[in-house]
């Protein structure tokens, strides 16, 4: 059934593209960043705008959008992930048909970071992801070159993409013999022990500080993934956010 929604998440991406594509003339950025907000947030970026303003002002004519999706908790958490990864997979389609030579970035904080892992990596995830396997076309995930994942339920100690000391499973963990083999060396996902969500912490405030904390070090590991088309390098400045590129 899953694979079902997604196929058509797929088609209706491709349609609308091709639509805007001959109704409008479409100027493509050399880097685009999507992301994904965390439970609870506004539409918009939530937590996850720390690092789409760090890639935004760190290069310059990169464009961001936020992935549609409701994002709430409760009892609707599960359809909340399935309508999420139908609007990663959709907002992929559409994207990557309108603009084909621009690299990505994809980043998602908490809920936001659960709906790229699962569809970039695939499922079980309980009852929002019944499939195994990634969801992302072979040919649209060759055009991303990097994912950020800060706080994700699906965090497993022991993967090779881990940043941050968590030893505790999230809430919605991954098995312990997990892999994602496709992704994972463009893969970090951060989380520390004290994080209740990703981890078995106990302080919540804590789970929303990752973009101020590591923000700098995803913005690196961002740099050096990028191919050599996207790569710009910045007049040095005073503010902290300035990048070398170490290539």
């Amino acid at each position: 059934m899953m694979r079902s929604i997604l196929a058509l998440a797929w088609l209706l991406g491709c349609a609308a593209a091709a639509v805007l594509d001959r109704a409008v003339a479409v100027v493509c950025p050399q880097l685009h960043i999507m992301a994904a907000r965390e439970t609870t947030a506004p539409p918009g970026f939530g937590s996850a705008k720390t690092l789409v303003d760090l890639v935004l002002d760190n290069f310059p004519g990169a464009t961001s959008e936020e992935i549609q999706y409701p994002a709430i908790g409760g009892d609707d958490y599960a359809k909340s992930v399935r309508m999420g990864i139908v609007g990663v997979i959709s907002q992929l389609a559409m994207f990557t048909l309108l603009c084909p030579d621009t690299v990505l970035i994809m980043h998602g904080y908490s809920q936001g970071g659960q709906i790229i892992d699962d569809s970039f990596c695939g499922g079980p995830d309980g009852r929002s992801l019944r499939t195994t396997g990634s969801l992302v076309p072979v040919e649209t995930g060759s055009k991303v070159a990097a994912i950020i994942m800060m706080g994700n339920p699906r965090h497993r100690s022991g993967q090779p993409f881990n940043v941050g000391n968590a030893t505790g499973p999230g809430f919605a963990a991954r098995p312990a013999n997990f892999s994602c083999p496709v992704y994972q060396d463009r893969m970090q996902s951060y989380c520390d022990s004290p994080d209740p969500f990703c981890s078995n912490g106990t302080d919540a405030a804590f789970h929303q500080g990752y973009g101020e904390r590591n923000g700098q070090q995803a913005l690196q590991f961002i740099l050096n993934k990028l191919p050599d088309k996207a790569r710009v390098i910045q007049i040095p400045r005073p503010a902290n956010n300035t990048l070398v590129d170490q290539k």
